[in-house]
């Protein structure tokens, strides 16, 4: 962590010695020694000089996208973006990091075997993640993104080991593939797609818009809206039906989740402590929250303060986000830039910059 924190204050520096317009900056630590890159290509150019173990920070902005291709930690300034009068008041602007087109995530092997070890933090992506090789030991937390699926293709689902999302938003799919002790916790999930028989999974205190109920996994503390089946050309487009009378799969765990689906439960053998929740009417906190199933990035999902104490998960908090040791928060776990103002010119040769910065949250 030290490391991180040495890599920021050389981010900071140089922002601060370079003239008054954004800077796309990306340093990567190796060891002792940091380098600094420039520009939209600056993410291409720290991944390819990376090495297993290394750390890639990327500022805000926006950069073009490249393959993952070494077990590094990849950390951003957080996918938020807060623009409103109050923030800029607070001094609480969120200045996100993008990384702009679709990427793959195919580690390099080491002595023949996967490396293991890689982290991303505070990233937005928009477009589509693919996981090409297997991945063993990886973590991503509080990012957001569109398409993420474990597959090398539409046909070969790929492996995963020891794979943990936490704190992330999925737009559209998370397709998990073949995976051996994955968790899913504190997530927002758009459309939660296919898996293989042989797969464990952990989904617990997620909302879950919609779902293939030919997934198979443990469900813990859940808010689940929508459950149906592909169409039958495997398409993943428009499958949705208006009845919304699918059942989970029978290979599911089921406990303490509130599912809309009134057929949800009918084919699940192994259940406890679940609810079916029609009335929605006094279930979230705010008016504006939306029961379709459609996706908001807005959306907080908080419930309220009735439906916080009839409908307690396994571990005797709340279910949904806000339950489990780990409620869910957009705070990154090292610091990141809140506020900054930085002079359209220099004074007597000197360039007045303030940057503010929000301490990381060590509750992950």
């Amino acid at each position: 962590m030290k490391k991180v924190f040495f890599s920021l204050i050389m981010a900071f520096a140089i922002i601060a010695s370079m003239k008054a317009q954004d800077v796309l900056l990306v340093t990567l630590q190796k060891g002792d020694a940091t380098q600094i890159f420039y520009g939209t290509e600056a993410f291409k150019e720290a991944m390819a000089a990376a090495e297993n173990g290394n750390t890639i920070i990327l500022g805000a902005g926006t950069f073009n996208a490249t393959d993952i291709t070494k077990a590094v930690s990849i950390y951003g300034n957080g996918y938020e973006m807060r623009s409103d009068t109050t923030a800029q008041k607070e001094g609480r602007m969120a200045y996100p990091t993008r990384i702009d087109g679709d990427f793959s995530i195919a580690l390099d092997s080491i002595d023949g075997q996967p490396a293991k070890g890689l982290y991303m933090e505070g990233i937005h992506n928009n477009n589509q993640i693919w996981v090409r090789n297997h991945l063993d030991a990886a973590t991503f937390a509080k990012c957001r993104f569109a398409h993420f699926a474990v597959w090398k293709d539409r046909s070969i689902m790929m492996t995963s080991k020891d794979v943990l999302f936490i704190h992330c938003r999925f737009a559209s799919w998370l397709e998990p593939g073949d995976s051996d002790n994955m968790g899913i916790n504190n997530c927002i999930i758009d459309i939660l797609g296919r898996n293989k028989v042989q797969s464990s999974i952990l989904i617990q205190n997620c909302i879950i818009h919609k779902m293939v109920n030919s997934l198979r996994g443990t469900f813990k503390n859940n808010i689940i809206k929508h459950i149906d089946l592909p169409s039958s050309d495997n398409s993943f487009e428009n499958f949705w039906g208006s009845d919304n009378n699918q059942s989970l799969n029978a290979s599911c765990t089921v406990y303490n989740n509130v599912l809309y689906p009134t057929h949800s439960l009918d084919n699940v053998i192994l259940k406890s402590n679940n609810w079916i929740v029609t009335n929605t009417d006094t279930f979230w906190a705010e008016e504006s929250q939306s029961d379709t199933a459609e996706y908001n990035d807005a959306n907080t999902y908080k419930l309220s303060d009735q439906a916080q104490k009839d409908y307690i998960g396994t571990d005797g908090k709340q279910i949904g986000l806000y339950g489990s040791s780990f409620p869910f928060n957009t705070a990154l776990t090292i610091p990141h830039i809140i506020s900054k103002d930085i002079a359209p010119k220099t004074e007597n040769g000197k360039l007045k910059v303030s940057i503010k910065v929000e301490v990381g949250d060590n509750t992950l």
